[in-house]
Parts: structure tokens; C-alpha cells; sequence
């Protein structure tokens, strides 16, 4: 099946403040996503994928590569991997293997993945599944106490219970509220998993040499536009489009039945891919936009739509331009 569409825009954890008034209940369901953060630690996120994320620091330093035979997993080998995380006694926490959902993909040894994964699946055959215990330190992280955060209470949903795990803001960021006093409220920002020691089971689906990368942007014009009416940083521009994954041909989003997406140009509010790749558009082209993995989503990639180290491919009409007001 295809990635799930998207359609909330990621907005930077730094920037919560600014959302705290779309709190919300959050959906045990929701959180149960593998999107949750096996990239890295990153939070699960409703997101529309050309909207640039936040980049997380290295969690893991890199290793010599590794060279095993073949049907092995080694360091720089693009890899299919099913996941479940367990607690200390054994009990299922989360897993990919819900109804259609796809194994995780990502490229070994490039930091993409935690290193309770990335660490521990070189060296697997394909076929194989294993469990390790992971500290927080490998997983979701140890307890950070800045992280907890006061706000008024009173921009807390009514009705909220000391306890309740809430959603913030569009990109639906997890937070749980530890505390009601004298009006002000404390949210936990923390993962509900960092400072567990926890059970990972691996299980290899593929592990193939990762396909050639995109070294450069490239432009393919499909139909020519006027040739002259071309945007310039600070336009806020209309266009419509598709987006696939380059390495397997799997669309993951379309604005084609939502109508056509506005964001203003050169103030990266995108994908540096989409910046820089519709400013070389003119009004009325229509194009294909092959993108690096390194100007969309890098090693992080996009929650369970784009994974970590994806070259993109994206078919843009660019529909109007406009003077921003």
C-alpha cells in the first residue's frame, strides 16, 4: 500500500510556545505509530512532506564500515527492517506490524535510526530476527528536565486530568501534564519512553546495496510556462503537485485533490529542494523536481511517509505568483 497523505505542516519542537493554544487530546492510537521516533528519536508527526522539518543532532557516532558476505547486513546497505519495542518484561509497547503498514527503510550506518537500531543490525541476515535490550541512552533518550514547561492551565482543553497525554500544536507533538497548580499547568515534553531501558526485536526483511544518489538538483520541463514571469524571494506562490519516492516510484503525497498549496518562496518555509528547484520555474511551467536527499529530509526523513535518506521526485505546475502583502 501507499504511505499514508499527510497535510499538517511539521513545525519545530524549539517553536511549541507559539501552538500552545491547539493543545488537544492526543490519541493513544496515534502514538502508537511507528513514525514515533525510531528515526532518531523524533516525535511522530502529521506532516506534508515538502514542509522542511526540524534536524536533530547525531545520536550515535559513526563507525568503521563494516564488510560481511553477502545476504548480510552491513554499514551503507539500504534496509528493510520490522520493529517491535518491548518493555523490561517482555510486553509489547509498539510495532510496524499493524494491518498494511511497510517495515522501516533507511540506509545503515547513517545515523538515520537510533542506535539501539542501527548499532545492532549490522551483521544480521536477511530473514533474521533478534532481541536486544536498549538503554535510554540508545533509544529514546534519559529524562531531560528541561523539557518540562509551565503554561496557564487555562489553555488546557477542559476537563484535563493530571496524567492526560495531550497533542501540541499541528505537528502533534506528545505531551503529558504532571501538574495543575494555582493556575499554571506543567507539560512533560519528554517521549512517554525516554529514560526506559526497553526490548528491541529486529527482524531483517532486505538488505541491498543502496541505489545510486542524486548529487545534484535537477529541473525537467514538461510543458513551458511564459517564459518571463519568474518568482523572487519573498513571493508567495501557488502550484500544484506530486511527490514520490525516487527509489521505489511510491507517491506519498498530492495536493491534486486538495487544491493548490501557497507558500511564500525563499524564506524556507520548504524543503531547501523545493527553494531553490521552483525559483528556477516560471508562471504556467509545469516540471519535474528530482531532489537530493540532502536538500528534503536527509537522515531523518519524515515520519513513516519519507524514510531517512530518500532522494525525491516531484511533478510542480506553478500556477500563480504574487507580491507578498
Amino acid at each position: 500500500g501507499m504511505p499514508p497523505r499527510t497535510t499538517a505542516p511539521i513545525i519545530a519542537v524549539a517553536f511549541f510556545a507559539s501552538f500552545i493554544a491547539v493543545i488537544s487530546y492526543y490519541s493513544a492510537s496515534a502514538h502508537n505509530n511507528m513514525g514515533t521516533a525510531i528515526a532518531r528519536g523524533m516525535p511522530s508527526a502529521s506532516l506534508r512532506p515538502i514542509f522542511r522539518g526540524a534536524r536533530l543532532n547525531s545520536l550515535c557516532t559513526s563507525r568503521p564500515t563494516a564488510v560481511f558476505a553477502d545476504g548480510v547486513a552491513v554499514d551503507g546497505d539500504r534496509i528493510k527492517l520490522h520493529l517491535r519495542i518491548l518493555d523490561e518484561e517482555g510486553s509489547e509497547i509498539s510495532t510496524t506490524k499493524v494491518g498494511e503498514a511497510q517495515p522501516l527503510i533507511f540506509t545503515a550506518g547513517q545515523n538515520a535510526m537510533m542506535p539501539g537500531i542501527d548499532n545492532n543490525i549490522v551483521g544480521m541476515k536477511v530473514g533474521d530476527t533478534k532481541t536486544v535490550d536498549v538503554e535510554p541512552k540508545d533509544a529514546f533518550g534519559e529524562v531531560d528536565e528541561e523539557r518540562f514547561v509551565k503554561i496557564p492551565s487555562d489553555k488546557l482543553p477542559e476537563g484535563t486530568e493530571i496524567g492526560a497525554v495531550l497533542r501540541l500544536g499541528p505537528q502533534g507533538f506528545p505531551v503529558r501534564l504532571t501538574e495543575l497548580v494555582d493556575g499554571e499547568a506543567t507539560l512533560d515534553m519528554n517521549h512517554p519512553l525516554a529514560g526506559k531501558n526497553l526490548k528491541f526485536e529486529l527482524e531483517l526483511i532486505d538488505a541491498t546495496e543502496a541505489p545510486p544518489a542524486l548529487k545534484e538538483l535537477e529541473l525537467e520541463t514538461l510543458t513551458e510556462g511564459d517564459g518571463e514571469t519568474f518568482p523572487k524571494a519573498g513571493d508567495v506562490v501557488s502550484v500544484h503537485y506530486s511527490g514520490r519516492l525516487i527509489e521505489n516510484g511510491l507517491q506519498f503525497d498530492s495536493s491534486l485533490e486538495r487544491g493548490p498549496f501557497e507558500f511564500i518562496i525563499g524564506a524556507g518555509q520548504v524543503i531547501q529542494g523545493w527553494d531553490e528547484g521552483v525559483m528556477k520555474m516560471c508562471k504556467g511551467q509545469k516540471a519535474i523536481l528530482r531532489i537530493p536527499s540532502e536538500m528534503g529530509y536527509g537522515q531523518v526523513g519524515a515520519g513513516g511517509v519519507i524514510p531517512p535518506g530518500s532522494d525525491l521526485e516531484f511533478t510542480v505546475e506553478l500556477l500563480d505568483i504574487k507580491a507578498r502583502e
